[in-house]
């Protein structure tokens, strides 16, 4: 495994991470409990960063989670904690594309499939998370978990959607022709494409 961290890797950070925390700053407007928004388009940026950018798209998810919780009234704490899983969203739906090397434009009706439930999965997990989150810094208490899951789960469900999939399917052929798009997890390039080219 190849990894590869410099200015290209720093750029996308930076980028990833003003776009998730704008995103997750709007979305604090329509806050509907603590931690759960009616929509949070800033999942559609955790998901589709880290599919063209890997592990360095999901890092700008967390820095964003860490900044737009301001927004939130939430304490630092609770950002440091949740960026983690917010990274981790984006990685359970990226990943598999990573491993399986499968077309991150979703050019077909299966890889549509798999984004569709990795997505679902994705999200419920940082739905699951989010809010133990909440109950582990005393902002829910723990019976409040069953019902937080489901409108949190739901905001970033139909942003991974909504959102993720034209992103996804109309861009990724522009962003594969820049610098910054990422063949691997780590790592712009294998050694085996720096050796050919």
């Amino acid at each position: 495994m190849r990894f590869e961290f410099g200015a290209r890797q720093i750029a996308i950070i930076a980028l990833s991470t003003a776009l998730y925390a704008v995103l997750n700053w709007f979305s604090a407007a329509f806050q509907v409990v603590p931690g759960a928004s009616l929509i949070f388009p800033a999942t559609a940026i955790a998901i589709v960063m880290t599919m063209w950018f890997g592990f360095w798209g999901a890092l700008g998810a967390y820095f964003g989670t860490i900044i737009g919780n301001f927004a939130w009234g939430t304490a630092l704490q609770v950002g440091i904690t949740g960026g983690v899983h917010d990274m981790i969203e984006g990685m359970i739906v990226a990943a598999p594309f990573f491993i399986w090397a499968l077309r991150r434009d979703l050019p077909n009706v299966s890889t549509l499939a798999i984004y569709v439930v990795l997505a679902a999965i994705g999200t419920g997990a940082n739905a699951l998370l989010g809010n133990l989150n909440y109950v582990l810094w005393g902002v829910y208490p723990l019976d409040a978990v069953v019902a937080g899951i489901w409108p949190w789960w739901l905001a970033d469900f139909v942003a991974a959607l909504v959102l993720g999939i034209p992103l996804l399917r109309f861009l990724t052929p522009f962003v594969q022709r820049t610098g910054l798009y990422h063949q691997h997890f780590f790592a712009r390039a294998g050694y085996e494409q720096l050796e050919a080219a």
